[in-house]
Order: C-alpha cells, then structure tokens, then sequence
C-alpha cells in the first residue's frame, strides 16, 4: 500500500477523497474564516450596545477577546494547507504528520485561549461601567469552541483518514 520516491514516503489515496480533501479543506477553512469573521463582527456590536464600546477597557479583557478567534484562524489556516499534504491520488505521510502535530498544537492553545476568554471576566473587572464582576459572554465562547473543534476534526480527518472512510470513498477494494 505505501511506496517511497527517494527520502518521501508515499500513500494511496482513493481519487474521491483525494478530490474531497482538496475541496472540502477549502470550503471548511474559508467557511472557517468567514464565520469567525462574522461571530466577532457580532460580538463586538453587541457589546457595544450593552457597554456603549466594543472592546473591554482593560488590556487582559481584550486580550481575552481576541485571542481565541485568532487561535481558530490559525486552525482555519491549517485546514486550508491540509491540501498541500496530497501528490496527485498520494497523501506524503512526512506532510501530514507535520500538518496534523501542527492541528494538534493550535487547537490545544485555542481550548486554553478560550478557557482564559471564560475566566478572565469571572476573575478579573473588564468593564468599567459596572462595579462588580460579570459572566462571561457564553455566545461567543461556545461558538467558538465549536468553530474550533469542527475545524480540528475535519482537518484530522483530511491528514489522517481512517480505515472506514477510505473504504467508503473507493472504488476497488484494496482497502
């Protein structure tokens, strides 16, 4: 099943999930960005109907507002570079392995980014119009948690297909 050209080590992909990875990890990444895009164009509109301004006033609650988006961007991104991990019909392992540890990584930080998001306004004032502590906004740390989380799996699934789906994709049965 896997074969190697000089120091790369090659395997065969049914040409169905080859297409699906070359499209599907375009239309997950740009559907990544624009709805992450869209949730925090929401999001600070909303706040600034309730606080009169979109960002919070201190430097730790805008931090905690812009960090976990940013983590699913770079998700976003790698998604979009899971192509990249194709030759023709042929996933290159090195390639995957390198996307997949690099998926791994961002998504770790972007659950810790965004358990920060939750934590900083239960811990910290980050408005100054109200006098005590505040919840934190659920829409946008729920949202994009799952943002995230869909973005991790189906980049995975795109650099590490499992036994199942490649059977479901082909058309011989050499799977």
């Amino acid at each position: 099943m896997q074969g190697t050209f000089g120091q790369v080590e090659f395997v065969p992909l049914p040409p169905r999930f080859a297409d699906r990875v070359r499209w599907g990890s375009v239309v997950v990444g740009c559907s990544m960005i624009a709805g992450m895009v869209l949730l925090f164009g929401l999001t600070t509109y909303l706040q600034g109907i309730v606080h009169g301004h979109a960002f919070p006033d201190t430097l730790l609650g805008k931090a905690a507002a812009v960090l976990p988006p940013l983590g699913v961007l770079a998700i976003a991104v790698l998604v979009l570079t899971c192509r990249r991990c194709l030759r023709g019909d042929y996933l290159v392992v090195a390639s995957a392995q390198a996307t997949r540890s690099a998926l791994r990584f961002t998504y770790v930080l972007t659950l810790a980014l965004i358990l920060g998001s939750f934590a900083v306004p239960l811990v910290f004032r980050v408005w100054r119009d109200s006098p005590e502590l505040q919840a934190p906004d659920l829409l946008t740390t729920f949202s994009t948690l799952a943002f995230a989380t869909m973005g991790f799996l189906a980049g995975i699934c795109y650099v590490r297909p499992s036994v199942q789906t490649l059977r479901k994709y082909s058309d011989h049965p050499i799977w």
